[in-house]
């Protein structure tokens, strides 16, 4: 919906104001950039999600962080249990400004240790959870936990010879959870191929209440992260693909942006002007609300001279601007401007310019157009100047991807009333479009 483009990776601070209620089932934040837009709200409360993907993928980063967003953000303390890394190896986490230590001391988190040490032999057969069920419940009481993040179920497996035994555990483990009323994130790793098997096992994906997918695939010069929900029980998410980064303030999510096709802020009533007098005067006063125009033609016809003057005058008729530079460097575009008498340093500095320039290797639709739509509603910005879109497609967007990333740009532009210029290099390429 229109109303969810301006909330984009956006937290509340307030206990009491984080709650979402969705045909009476409620949902609790997890504070993670983009994962509550894709679960539209975030994980039903009480209720386990299950997390599932290879090695590397970034399950006990998004433990970490369910907990650590939990606490600092919603006043939700947590459980953290560990089968397989040592708690002071996953406590290691300043380098996402995470200090885990100072919430351990002010007690509001808490480490169950129940990874192997050189004195672990393997059980086969029946194993008894008693003891490790009654640390967890009082671990929980003891911080009035929230949410607890196990992590990782598949070296608890290993003490069992079947995967009857397997399914009763994890059902046992999460009735115990729902008991003491607790919101759940549960790793498991997923080995082998096989699209069909989530997890080790093959089972813990049936007992979750919802599972989460993430991958690693290769790209031209890195690997890229994808992230798959595959089911959450009662309630509604977007579906489809959603790439994400592993960064220094943790997971960022970069979820298809919902557009309300019943909204369109258009109006070719209103109109603003490019600053070029014999084309404002040929398009009967400029571009109307809400529209994206192509600018199509050869190398050095002035098609990057269109973008700046309507970016000048917009901004001498006090409408800030974003200008995404995907040809070349910010200052070059700065230089060139200055060549034309458009201060652009000036303007950035005003705050009424916004600059947005990712690399193109390895580019993602989805990334661009967060960072797009985050620049606008940084700025408050009211046109956008894309140099240019024949770029994407000649690095690495495939045409589907650069077709994606105009629906979406233009349904954004359309709901917010923006005005935006497109600029396509080789006049060739614009039936692509």
């Amino acid at each position: 919906m229109a109303t969810k483009i301006k909330g984009i990776h956006s937290k509340a601070k307030s206990t009491d104001n984080s709650l979402t209620v969705i045909g009476g089932v409620e949902k609790i934040p997890t504070g993670i950039r983009g994962f509550d837009e894709v679960l539209e709200g975030g994980v039903p409360k009480g209720r386990t999600l299950l997390i599932t993907g290879s090695t590397g993928t970034g399950k006990t980063v998004f433990t970490n962080e369910f907990l650590y967003r939990g606490i600092t953000d919603y006043n939700e303390n947590g459980v953290f249990i560990t089968f397989e890394e040592h708690p002071v190896d996953i406590k290691n986490v300043r380098n996402f400004g995470w200090d885990f230590d100072m919430l351990i001391n002010q007690k509001k988190l808490v480490f169950v240790d129940a990874s192997p040490d050189s004195t672990t032999t393997m059980e086969i057969g029946d194993y008894d959870l008693t003891s490790l069920i009654e640390r967890i419940k009082y671990a929980i009481r003891k911080v009035k936990a929230k949410r607890v993040a196990i992590d990782s179920l598949s070296m608890l497996f290993l003490k069992f010879s079947n995967k009857d035994s397997i399914r009763g555990v994890i059902y046992q483990i999460c009735d115990e959870l729902k008991t003491l009323e607790v919101t759940s994130v549960i790793t498991a790793e997923k080995v082998g191929g096989s699209e069909s098997v989530l997890s080790r096992y093959g089972v813990e994906e049936y007992v979750a209440d919802g599972v989460v997918e993430l991958a690693l695939e290769p790209g031209q010069q890195q690997f890229l992260r994808k992230m798959f929900i595959k089911k959450i029980r009662g309630v509604g998410y977007r579906s489809g693909v959603a790439e994400f980064e592993i960064t220094r303030r943790g997971l960022e999510i970069f979820p298809k942006i919902e557009i309300d096709i019943r909204v369109s802020k258009t109006d070719f009533k209103n109109r603003e002007k490019l600053g070029i007098v014999g084309v404002d005067e040929a398009m009967g006063g400029g571009i109307p609300q809400g529209h994206m125009v192509l600018i199509s033609g050869n190398t050095g016809t002035g098609k990057t001279l269109f973008g700046m003057h309507f970016i000048g005058q917009g901004i001498i008729d006090g409408k800030s601007a974003v200008y995404v530079t995907l040809d070349e460097p910010v200052e070059q575009v700065k230089k060139t401007a200055r060549e034309f008498g458009f201060d652009f340093e000036k303007f950035e500095k005003e705050g009424k310019l916004f600059f947005v320039c990712p690399s193109l290797i390895d580019i993602s639709n989805d990334k661009l157009l967060y960072e797009i739509v985050n620049a606008v509603n940084k700025i408050g910005a009211k046109r956008v100047v894309i140099d240019s879109i024949s770029s994407l497609k000649s690095a690495t967007m495939d045409e589907e991807k650069v077709r994606q990333f105009l629906i979406q740009a233009s349904g954004f532009f359309k709901n917010t009333g923006i005005r935006s210029r497109k600029i396509i290099h080789e006049a060739g390429n614009a039936c692509v479009f």
